[in-house]
């Protein structure tokens, strides 16, 4: 048995509950039009999935008041005492600190509040009407001064999770898993919720890193066998690290799910499961769309145990941030005509167009890396004459770290592997110091297809010598790693490397040559038959 604490209209109260494992107490309760059921919520393995998800179900406020008669903020004995849970937070959570931290020359002054010694947020050191504001600007964490005889203070960590609903096109900051239409099923298997249509391309404004390693090192089986079994809590994604708002609930197994979506939550109790097979088995018509609707009307959640050491504020700082409709243009330049983003780096745009201001296509994602320079100028000459009525709507968000923007690669080396049906082998990629040229050994044998002829296995063992180009441009999740002079048998020409998240990136106590990624190869010679395949690959050095 555990004590789950959950947030009611008369503050946090306690009740007895099963504590189903001892390392996630996070449960999802699901009220729906077939009946209720619960998830608990893998919060150690998926924390980014976990926190958007209960930040999109809709979240409070969690508030933390020291104790009365504490010392002034500007005391340097301020950050020994603790700021803990109050009645009116929204979930119980460990106790927090805030200490001075000095202007630097990568940084101005400001108040630092940690748990321990995991960061949650800062403040600036002067007062915005009656708090210390958010030095992200994104307002998720605010410092109050509440008394001053006897002197008390208080924290409020927010979580605003905007999102563009694609049925009009416009920023919501409303909880979105609220009277949720479940909009998709594979009867039988799985059933899909968390968009406002029924278009496979829709998202909410905004995209995530996938969460799949589950074994780092283990080259035969990094990510587990979450849907070895059914009943599995998941994002569901066009492709990696393309998380958004949409989530699938399992009835069947289906191994070949395994490291493709991020598993992150469980449905447990057998009537619980009764109401996902219900739902799981309805009859759809040809597209999968219910034929009676179904909904969600509301998910609430009940922590307890070490969910009080899961806050949602720090994996929020990964998480892009607020939404912001853009003022796009149109230029013409002699006979193109042009598309024009604003020049906002390290950001994802989402852009929706229109022929008639009524129906518009999903959202596109365009990126502007941290290194980019001004504004994004899309050519549309082709596209006018098909549709010389163009609308557009243009809505980006910030990406607080742009991952594939810290691959260095002086002196890697890199060792992928494809084991996937036909396609198997490995491939060492081994740069020299200036990061451009180096040397490699193949061992692969890849399908090859060619238009109109018989697929063949394409051989490809030996060793040789490449230069090679590395951009980050495309996206804060994926660099792409193009070859530009290569002597022997590489059968690629271009790689497309994915950073997925995973706890044990940065972990001292884990060796990072043993996180293992994934990558996309293909062929990029015109002259040469058309070949691509998928793997996993480690940078060893």
């Amino acid at each position: 048995m555990g004590l789950f604490m959950r947030k009611s209209s008369k503050g946090i109260v306690a009740f007895i509950g099963l504590t189903i494992t001892s390392s996630a107490q996070i449960v999802a309760d699901f009220q729906t039009s077939r009946g209720e059921f619960s998830v608990v919520l893998d919060h150690v393995n998926a924390p980014l999935a976990t926190a958007n998800f209960i930040h999109l179900a809709g979240k409070g406020d969690d508030v933390f008041e020291t104790r009365n008669g504490v010392p002034f903020l500007e005391d340097p004995t301020h950050n020994r005492h603790l700021y803990s849970t109050i009645a009116e937070s929204d979930s119980v959570k460990l106790p927090l600190t805030v200490s001075y931290v000095p202007i630097s020359s990568t940084m101005r002054a400001h108040y630092e509040i940690k748990q321990s010694g995991t960061f949650i947020g800062a403040v600036e050191t002067f007062l915005l009407s009656s708090y210390y504001a958010d030095v992200t600007g994104q307002d998720r964490v605010r410092l109050q001064f509440v008394n001053s005889k006897p002197t008390r203070y208080r924290i409020t960590l927010r979580y605003p999770r905007s999102w563009i609903d694609a049925r009009d096109q416009r920023v919501k900051n409303t909880p979105m898993y609220r009277n949720l239409k479940i909009n998709r099923v594979e009867t039988g298997k799985r059933f899909f919720a968390g968009s406002m249509t029924e278009s496979l391309l829709e998202n909410p404004g905004y995209h995530f890193q996938d969460e799949v390693l589950r074994t780092p090192g283990n080259t035969v089986n990094p990510y587990g066998t979450p849907f070895n079994t059914a009943w599995i809590l998941a994002m569901d994604t066009l492709g990696p690290n393309r998380n958004g708002s949409r989530f699938f609930i399992t009835s069947a197994a289906d191994r070949s799910w395994n490291g493709k979506y991020t598993a992150f939550g469980t449905v447990v109790r057998n009537a619980g499961r009764s109401v996902v097979l219900s739902i799981a088995n309805s009859l759809t018509d040809s597209n999968g769309l219910p034929s009676n609707e179904m909904s969600i009307d509301e998910i609430t959640f009940r922590r307890g145990g070490d969910a009080a050491a899961f806050f949602e504020s720090y994996h929020q700082s990964f998480m892009p941030g607020q939404i912001e409709e853009l003022c796009m243009g149109f230029n013409r330049s002699g006979s193109q005509v042009s598309l024009v983003t604003p020049w906002k780096p390290s950001t994802l745009t989402t852009l929706y167009q229109s022929t008639d201001l009524i129906n518009y296509l999903a959202g596109a994602f365009e990126a502007q890396s941290p290194a980019s320079t001004g504004p994004v100028y899309t050519n549309l000459t082709d596209a006018v004459v098909f549709a010389p009525k163009l609308f557009v709507k243009g809505f980006a968000t910030v990406i607080p770290h742009w991952f594939s923007g810290d691959m260095e690669l002086k002196n890697a080396r890199f060792a992928l592997e494809v084991n996937s049906g036909i396609d198997q082998g490995s491939l060492e990629l081994t740069f020299s110091e200036d990061g451009v040229t180096g040397s490699y050994s193949i061992d692969m044998l890849i399908e090859q297809t060619a238009q109109g002829q018989d697929p063949v296995i394409a051989a490809s063992i030996g060793s040789g010598t490449f230069a090679a180009q590395y951009s980050s441009e495309s996206g804060p999740y994926k660099g792409a790693l193009t070859f530009t002079n290569v002597t022997g048998p590489l059968n690629v020409g271009e790689l497309t490397l994915h950073f997925e998240s995973t706890r044990y990136a940065n972990n001292p106590l884990v060796n990072q040559s043993a996180i293992i990624r994934r990558f996309d190869a293909r062929t990029t010679n015109p002259e040469v038959p058309f070949l691509s395949y998928s793997g996993i690959y480690r940078k060893v050095r």
